[in-house]
């Protein structure tokens, strides 16, 4: 099997929401990882909010609805079709590479993205481009290769890929999409934004290490 037959845009519509834990709208871990990224965001009054990498629009549903905007893009089309509210909408964008102006939003939010990029700090740099002095980025990062990651995966994703036959698939879409280890990614986002105020969340534990938790909420106010 090699990664020019492999059908990405079928693995995302039809198997990955059924397969990965944390992309089950039915399973704790899609609900608990959603409500960790809105805990300190009570209220988004006002403000113009980026999803980067929304896919289908899982995350907008935990989303504080007072917001003045909320844009969703992601680097392919989606079936996210009927967006409801008139203040939301979605467009193709890449990361690398955003159509907006400077400083355009209040608050930026990606999760589990930044470990499929080919140029994780030109994702970063952008980010913080389009995202106002004194506005939040809000970056979730699945502690991959931790222990209590790899553990929590092999009870629960590796599990359902096997029942259902696609074991072997499960772990090459792991191999080719997760190009970028936490370690790594948390040392380019330390130095990206070196001026900026950094508040790191480990969960499900308060405990600061990436081996004993499954993912890291990072917030980013930009300072200047």
């Amino acid at each position: 099997m090699s990664e020019k037959k492999f059908d990405f845009d079928k693995w995302y519509e039809s198997d990955y929401s059924e397969i990965n834990a944390s992309a089950n709208p039915r399973s704790f871990a899609y609900k608990y990882l959603h409500k960790s990224i809105e805990k300190d965001f009570k209220s988004n009054s006002g403000l113009e909010i980026l999803e980067i990498g929304a896919n289908i629009g899982e995350h907008l549903n935990f989303v504080s609805q007072d917001f003045k905007t909320y844009t969703m893009t992601d680097i392919r089309e989606t079936k996210f079709s009927n967006l409801g509210n008139p203040n939301v909408k979605f467009l193709v964008a890449d990361v690398e590479a955003l159509p907006f102006h400077d400083c355009k939003f209040d608050r930026i939010i990606s999760t589990c993205v930044f470990h499929h990029l080919k140029d994780p700090v030109k994702g970063l740099e952008e980010m913080k481009r389009v995202v106002r002095v004194g506005g939040f980025i809000t970056i979730l990062l699945p502690n991959d290769p931790g222990v209590m990651y790899r553990v929590l995966r092999g009870i629960t994703t590796l599990r359902a890929a096997k029942k259902q036959g696609l074991f072997n698939e499960v772990q090459l879409v792991h191999a080719l999409e997760h190009r970028n280890h936490y370690l790594s990614l948390m040392t380019l986002i330390k130095w990206v934004f070196v001026a900026d105020n950094l508040m790191l969340r480990f969960k499900p534990f308060r405990v600061k290490s990436y081996n004993l938790n499954a993912f890291t909420v990072v917030n980013i106010i930009r300072v200047k």
